[in-house]
């Protein structure tokens, strides 16, 4: 066990290659658990880390301070490791880092906290596998290559896109992953500020209990007589007026055999339109992750 008595700091690696933290169990930190700046392939594994001891609930949880594991460099991992007080659990503002198996409840969201925050804007590269963000979310600036994938967020936690500097969102996935909130409507994925390029980026096959699903991907079908069907996807799209690719069936039991077309997909609806009134069901589906060819013009 590591006590920094609040006087300082934990773990401090600097400019070092190939280095194993495993095993430790670090508190009463005023600033950084463990602090990696430069270097190369630092691993933290199976460790406990934690300004104030507690097991949850704690009442001095709206005053914890510091960030338990911060990550400067290239190349790192964080795996099995549990973060149960700090005001920040991971901070990473590297390249080409892996998370794996975390547990962070150090800091509601509620109260200002950030489960892993991702700095590095443009060139993000970072992986987050099985993470169990508890009560406090993922927080990542212009990400760029980013995956977050088979985890479970608990109590409202959720993953923010926040725009910086750069303005882009660009090769992220958010798959396969469950979350759990308290019914109050909070979105599993959520935008902050506005992006001025959105590219390769994939939300979906998630679940969710309590909580407002967001994707990327949605499907709808309607079931009406007339010759015009919308279908407004704004309440599961995750951006804003960006349909890239549309898919529709059309299927009817007349005798007529209506043309039909899609006439538009702007603002996120989509308006199905046939040259005649007909009963029919329109099966829809809707992808903001189509990226362009250049020269070619097919979407993918």
């Amino acid at each position: 066990m590591l006590d920094a008595n609040f006087r300082g700091g934990g773990i401090l690696v600097v400019n070092s290659l190939r280095t194993n933290i495993d095993g430790c169990y670090i508190s009463h930190f005023a600033t950084f658990g463990i602090m990696v700046q430069g270097g190369h392939e630092t691993y933290i594994r199976n460790s406990f880390l934690g300004q104030h001891i507690t097991a949850g609930a704690s009442p001095l949880e709206r005053n914890f301070s510091g960030v338990a594991i911060s990550l400067m460099g290239n190349d790192n991992a964080v795996t099995d490791v549990v973060i149960f007080s700090a005001a920040v659990g991971i901070s990473v503002s590297g390249q080409a880092n892996i998370i794996t198996g975390v547990h962070c409840y150090n800091k509601a969201t509620g109260f200002g906290g950030i489960g892993i925050r991702l700095l590095l804007g443009g060139l993000t590269q970072t992986r987050i596998l099985g993470a169990y963000m508890d009560y406090t979310g993922i927080v990542a600036e212009d990400p760029v290559q980013l995956d977050i994938a088979n985890g479970f967020f608990l109590g409202d936690a959720n993953i923010v896109l926040k725009s910086s500097q750069r303005k882009m969102i660009s090769g992220v996935n958010i798959v396969d992953n469950m979350f759990t909130g308290s019914g109050k409507g909070v979105e599993i994925v959520q935008l902050e500020g506005q992006f001025e390029s959105i590219d390769q980026t994939v939300v979906d096959r998630n679940n969710v209990l309590g909580m407002t699903l967001k994707s990327t991907v949605a499907r709808r079908t309607v079931q009406d007589n007339g010759s015009t069907w919308t279908i407004d996807f704004n309440p599961v799209l995750l951006f804003p007026n960006l349909i890239q690719h549309v898919q529709y069936s059309f299927y009817t039991s007349d005798v007529s055999f209506p043309r039909h077309a899609l006439r538009n997909v702007s603002e996120n609806k989509v308006v199905i339109e046939a040259d005649t009134e007909v009963s029919a069901t329109v099966a829809v589906q809707v992808d903001q992750s189509a990226t362009f060819v250049q020269g070619s013009g097919i979407y993918s």
